[in-house]
């Protein structure tokens, strides 16, 4: 079933629209560290050669931001690949 854009994205505003007052919060704590992961799978898809790659942030034990995606372009090499991802979890973490 193919649902209307605009519909959906009026259900997603009325959604946080009444979860305004929720969110998460974190304490202070010597020692906690802000990290952040990543990997890249050079070449996974094999009809147009493109990789993939993921990454995980988080704040101390609790996971905060997350993403996997197919790169733009092609990396002719795991260390091209591995440079653009890098690139993109730099930019994810400022």
């Amino acid at each position: 079933m193919v649902r209307h854009t605009k519909m959906y994205w009026k259900e997603v505003l009325r959604y946080l629209g009444g979860t305004s007052q929720y969110g998460l919060w974190y304490k202070w704590k010597k020692g906690v560290k802000v990290q952040g992961f990543t990997d890249a799978n050079w070449a996974e898809s094999p009809p147009d050669r493109k990789s993939t790659s993921g990454g995980i942030f988080s704040i101390g034990l609790a996971i905060v931001s997350w993403y996997n995606k197919k790169h733009r372009s092609v990396a002719l090499s795991l260390v091209e690949a591995e440079y653009m991802v890098a690139s993109q979890v730099a930019c994810e973490a400022i």
